[in-house]
């Protein structure tokens, strides 16, 4: 049972709720202006009963989206980036996820990987995880997003395993960049042999 003050509160939470858009993310910390954080997680269990918001991972939340088909899950890109906004840090994607937005792998990898300069740490999402490994600062000093992308995804294959395929879908994924002046600039901070494979798609 809610107390008084408590039912005032939930009335707040749930408008709230109600006002956003679907596929909004929410986190406990974001309602700690209307009380504990108890009170806020015992009016969103009973937010979760009446289908209002699904429960992510602990102390995150989303207001789901429904389609004729069932429920839409958000991305794990969205929910990563959620969590480096609330935790005031930079994240890279790094590995495989590297790979897959760059159209290099079309396997959905269970676990998605960033580099970040917050801690390391994995976070559960049903059955899949978002993996945050802790990186030193020189690996945000690009200027853009395409390249250091590219550096994350090239250094998963390997040197020795750079085929002609993949240099085809890096010019391709690279021609509709939107931080194509970047290129130039961010390309000297990548490793020497990923220069020799990315200058020569830069220049053409």
């Amino acid at each position: 049972m809610l107390t008084k003050k408590e039912n005032s509160i939930k009335q707040s939470i749930f408008k709230r709720l109600e006002e956003c858009p679907e596929h909004s993310i929410f986190f406990l910390n974001d309602f700690a202006e209307y009380g504990s954080v108890e009170t806020a997680r015992k009016i969103l269990l009973q937010a979760r009963m009446q289908g209002l918001v699904t429960h992510l991972s602990h102390g995150i939340y989303l207001k789901p989206m429904r389609s004729r088909f069932g429920e839409v899950p958000p991305s794990m890109e969205t929910i990563a980036k959620e969590i480096a906004e609330r935790d005031h840090v930079e994240i890279m994607p790094t590995g495989n996820t590297a790979a897959n937005i760059l159209g290099l792998s079309t396997q959905v990898p269970m676990t998605v990987s960033y580099l970040t300069t917050g801690s390391s740490r994995t976070i559960n999402i049903g059955k899949r995880s978002i993996k945050f490994k802790h990186a030193a600062p020189r690996n945000f000093a690009y200027k853009g997003k395409t390249i250091p992308l590219i550096v994350q995804a090239l250094k998963e294959f390997g040197e020795e395993n750079i085929t002609e395929q993949i240099k085809s879908a890096l010019s391709t994924y690279m021609a509709k960049a939107n931080d194509i002046e970047t290129f130039c600039d961010d390309i000297l901070l990548a490793p020497s042999w990923i220069q020799s494979i990315i200058k020569p798609i830069i220049k053409s």
